[in-house]
């Protein structure tokens, strides 16, 4: 989906030259949080795109709290920003908001959820990384149980309410849904919090005893979770499947500590979470909608992942941001 832009980027970039011949646009990027470090690599590949492109870019957040995240958004507005990108925190919350936005005639491009008044959104296309997430866990236990699929798994979600996490976990469960002996024996919020992935874990390694596999939705949950299993000597019994393709992930999966994780790449992403609403707001797309899809990343390629997530930062202003995802992971 995304090689269509690559043109328009081409053009961009060109353009860039002249932006300061001329007002500049201005984009407004409402993060969560500026704590979690997949966000925090989003920020860094918004400032790549803000480079390239010539366009401005200020970065904001809700520091976990919706109100201070409705606060964050109103001001960008007063301040006219060309276009704002947000990730809600609760999308259900924004609706005077929202509406202010469009007194304005400020584009919102909406991250990972869809409300009214989205000018068009951005996001993971997260049934499908649920999906094959959930595939590769009929693969581990098939192969526990010669061949036959059965067993308990568990999901550490992220913030209920929030679109992503809906279907981050949904199209994992739908796949455990089509084999009547694996149960979903526990699935509990965790607000994406580190912490409370923590103690969830502990729980969980009380509560059911004969667990096997832990999905995180997050590698900022399933790290974390990795120490309480080992803590509880129980590594070779639960294992672990995860999202995101952070640094602290891939390199899990190399160690053989997770088995798998969805690249998604967090500069990556964050170049598109400002690229894509400057074209929105400069009129270069009319696209209502874009999906990135993730990569499944196991011990069979996670040395191709970890190039590519260096790469991403130690050579950010030349690496293809453009192309879609699997393509470059090819290109490793």
């Amino acid at each position: 989906m995304l090689k269509l832009f690559a043109a328009a980027l081409a053009a961009a970039v060109m353009a860039g030259s002249a932006a300061h011949a001329q007002d500049k646009p201005k984009i407004g990027l409402v993060q969560i949080d500026l704590s979690n470090p997949f966000h925090l690599g989003e920020v860094d590949g918004a400032k790549e795109a803000a480079r390239r492109a010539g366009f401005d870019l200020v970065v904001t957040s809700g520091e976990g709290d919706v109100t201070k995240q409705i606060q964050a958004m109103e001001n960008l507005i007063n301040e006219g920003v060309s276009a704002i990108s947000i990730n809600f925190i609760d999308a259900a919350a924004f609706g005077p908001t929202m509406a202010k936005a469009a007194a304005a005639k400020i584009p919102v491009i909406c991250l990972h959820s869809k409300i009214e008044g989205c000018a068009a959104t951005l996001g993971f296309d997260e049934r499908y990384t649920g999906k094959i997430v959930g595939e590769y866990a009929v693969e581990l236990l098939k192969k526990r149980y010669n061949g036959e699929v059965k067993g308990e798994v568990a999901n550490l979600q992220g913030l209920l309410g929030q679109g992503l996490n809906t279907d981050r976990s949904g199209g994992f469960t739908d796949v455990m849904a089509a084999y009547p002996n694996v149960k979903v024996v526990a699935q509990e919020p965790t607000s994406w919090d580190p912490t409370k992935a923590v103690s969830i874990t502990e729980n969980w390694m009380t509560a059911h005893p004969n667990l096997d596999l832990i999905y995180g939705n997050s590698d900022s949950l399933t790290v974390p979770a990795a120490g309480v299993i080992e803590r509880a000597g129980k590594q070779d019994q639960v294992m672990l499947v995860s999202v995101d393709g952070t640094e602290p992930g891939l390199k899990a999966v190399k160690d053989s500590v997770m088995k798998s994780t969805v690249l998604l790449a967090p500069q990556y992403s964050g170049f598109w979470k400002a690229y894509f609403p400057y074209l929105v707001a400069t009129k270069k797309d009319d696209r209502k909608e874009v999906l990135i899809k993730g990569v499944l990343v196991t011990a069979d390629n996670v040395d191709a992942a970890l190039k590519l997530a260096k790469d991403q930062v130690e050579n950010m202003q030349k690496f293809p941001f453009e192309k879609p995802l699997a393509d470059i992971v090819a290109g490793y």
